[in-house]
């Protein structure tokens, strides 16, 4: 009852002082929304890296093996590659203990894929069966390839999304005839769309085509640009990785002292770095917002220091009434847990919008991290309590009868 009596008082005082009570809740609004945006804004970019690189390699369950002692960046072209990498190696990794399958690619992305008066140059993939089951792709037209299709060194293309829209804009692609270097290809099937990837790049401008009828009847290599290996325990990979490099190692006779001609790559470990560095700049992102809201909460005690001043009549009047020093203390700690709180739901709310609006901005679909929403909460509601000590001590002190002379 009494606190209920000392919440009413406060926000009547409150009510009373408008202007002032909004400069005292400025800073903690500002600082609560800050906290609330970036935490919001950082775990949607965040989701969408991670889709985005599921998009881009289809599974994190995988090992990709490429040729050449050091890691490459981006996409390898066959035309750049090292040739140590062979078909047998990848028959040799499908055996190892703990790979459930592998998937052989040639890539090249300099052909042009022409149709009549019409070109493209997309990524160009020769890929076993495997490619496709391993990244989980699908066809919105027509059929993927098969195992007779590579058996039989078949000129059959599926086409990405872009691809199609270049090539055929107003007519089906399934039967056409495209050429590859002069090659003749019958369009067996259109992918669904994956969209970008992480670097912004498009994932639909590609075709697939069997890679033994890359290896056979286009590129005339026997190598490879890389092997993906989809392990069968993704918490083993590790161990899977292990177990490859010394099968390869065996297989390309290399002696104890020589370094490795392929290296083994995961993209766990790259979307363990991308999420890292996000991490690390969204703490110092929210650092900021924590220093902002903090600073808010020693604006609310200098004006309820000045307003200790303004105030000293109403403290004498209430002390001559019967108010002890206690009550005193209670009524300004109450004031400035009431503002800090305001001050902290308005702060969540507008945070909550403006990660809506950047969102949107971003074409990035609306995330938010309640547990950080809900430290925001709590956060406000303590700088209030902490902050209005002082104030409280020194409300409290003041003498009622000089008070109420002055």
């Amino acid at each position: 009852m009494i606190l209920g009596n000392t919440v009413g008082l406060a926000w009547r005082s409150l009510v009373r002082n408008k202007l002032r009570s909004f400069f005292m809740m400025l800073g903690v609004i500002i600082g609560v929304a800050a906290l609330t945006t970036l935490a919001s804004v950082g775990e949607a970019t965040q989701q969408e890296t991670l889709r985005q690189f599921k998009r881009m390699v289809g599974t994190f369950d995988t090992l990709t093996v490429r040729p050449g002692a050091s890691a490459t960046r981006g996409m390898p072209s066959l035309s750049v590659v090292e040739p140590t990498l062979k078909f047998e190696d990848g028959a040799a990794v499908a055996a190892v203990p703990g790979v459930r399958r592998v998937a052989r690619v040639q890539q090249v992305f300099d052909l042009d894929v022409i149709y009549r008066d019409r070109s493209t140059t997309p990524g160009l993939f020769g890929a076993s069966t495997e490619w496709a089951d391993i990244r989980g792709e699908t066809v919105t037209a027509g059929e993927h390839l098969t195992e007779e299709d590579e058996r039989s060194l078949a000129r059959v293309v599926v086409i990405g999304e872009d691809v199609r829209t270049s090539l055929f804009p107003d007519e089906d692609p399934l039967g056409k005839i495209v050429r590859i270097a002069d090659v003749p290809f019958e369009v067996k099937g259109v992918l669904a769309s994956n969209g970008v990837g992480p670097g912004g790049s498009s994932l639909d401008n590609m075709v697939v085509i069997p890679v033994t009828t890359a290896s056979k009847r286009l590129f005339n290599r026997e190598y490879l640009t890389n092997l993906i290996v989809q392990v069968e325990d993704p918490e083993q990979s590790d161990t899977v990785a292990e177990r490859v490099r010394a099968v390869l190692r065996e297989r390309h006779r290399l002696a104890e002292s020589a370094p490795d001609d392929f290296n083994i790559g995961s993209p766990r470990a790259s979307v363990a770095q991308v999420t890292a560095v996000g991490t690390t700049l969204g703490r110092v992102m929210n650092g900021v917002a924590w220093i902002a809201t903090l600073i808010g909460g020693v604006m609310i005690m200098a004006l309820m220091l000045v307003g200790v001043s303004e105030r000293r009549r109403e403290i004498g009047v209430r002390r001559a009434v019967g108010a002890t020093r206690g009550d005193i203390r209670l009524q300004f700690v109450v004031e400035t847990a009431v503002i800090a709180g305001v001050g902290g739901l308005l702060g969540i709310l507008l945070g909550i919008g403006g990660a809506t609006v950047a969102a949107l901005l971003q074409k990035l679909p609306p995330a938010y991290l309640w547990s950080s929403i809900g430290m925001a909460a709590v956060l406000s509601v303590v700088i209030g309590l902490l902050f209005g000590l002082l104030p409280a001590w020194r409300a409290a002190q003041v003498d009622p009868i000089e008070a109420l002379r002055s």
